[in-house]
């Protein structure tokens, strides 16, 4: 169970600690689609009740949300929070400060640790009041910088030329500076490209941890991730979709605490 003691823990040092006491680095991605809504949430609360011995965290999607309402969604971060894992909301939120804030807040009052966002908004007038309200609050911000799927090399591989003086870069390589600069939590890189986890890895401070989706069912692998330099691993299906979720989980989990 959580510790009432250390409820207002911030995010970075709730995940670091999860992770630690139950030597995984595995965050379960949880998207339920279907219905009735109930019976989603069952599934979900039976999913993190198996495997949570092996997670640090639990990620959960825009989707689940959507399927289950707001108050099922703030029962399923309750079984999160009573098995000690944070619990991330994937928006890859993205507009104009005032949703911006509107829709983080409203997360954060659900009871979500930790949002994901995509850099491609910008700083002022645009992300500026999440990374405000997260500090505030002892919630994480997690910067998107290479998504797992094939497609993303065509808007985060481009080579972008932003001042005639310097040389062309890659868009991901501009989204990790803006992470070091902002003071993110966190970077999304995929596990499916670990040449740019590497990369990626040599642009970021220590703290900032690298978060890789895209292990297992879209080819990723976690020692080969781990290498590169991710910190933390995000699996859904090759865990959910298991015949047995929870030993699927511990082996992950095993892999992930591994020596590269």
């Amino acid at each position: 169970m959580r510790n009432p003691d250390n409820s207002d823990t911030p995010f970075r040092e709730y995940i670091l600690r999860t992770s630690k006491n139950n030597f995984s680095k595995i965050i379960l991605a949880l998207d339920l689609q279907g219905s009735p809504s109930s019976k989603l949430l069952r599934s979900g609360r039976s999913l993190i009740e198996k495997t949570a011995p092996y997670l640090c965290a639990v990620k959960v999607g825009r989707p689940t949300v959507l399927n289950l309402g707001t108050e099922k969604t703030r029962a399923l971060i309750k079984t999160s929070h009573a098995n000690d894992l944070p619990c991330i909301i994937d928006d890859k939120l993205g507009d104009i400060d005032e949703v911006n804030s509107a829709i983080s807040q409203a997360y954060f009052n659900l009871g979500f640790d930790g949002i994901i966002v995509n850099p491609i908004a910008g700083w002022k007038r645009g992300l500026e009041p999440v990374f405000k309200t997260a500090e505030k609050e002892g919630k994480g911000v997690i910067v998107l910088v290479y998504m797992s799927n094939p497609g993303a090399s065509d808007s985060f591989g481009q080579l972008v030329l932003r001042n005639p003086k310097e040389k062309p870069r890659h868009q991901y390589e501009i989204f990790a500076q803006l992470a070091e600069e902002w003071g993110a939590d966190g970077a999304v890189v995929g596990a499916t490209r670990p040449e740019i986890v590497r990369k990626v890895r040599s642009q970021l401070s220590d703290d900032i941890q690298i978060y890789s989706p895209g292990i297992g069912t879209q080819g990723g692998r976690v020692l080969q991730a781990s290498k590169a330099g991710s910190n933390f691993f995000i699996i859904g299906r090759s865990i959910t979709r298991a015949q047995d979720p929870e030993r699927a989980a511990h082996n992950f989990a095993r892999q992930s605490t591994a020596e590269p």
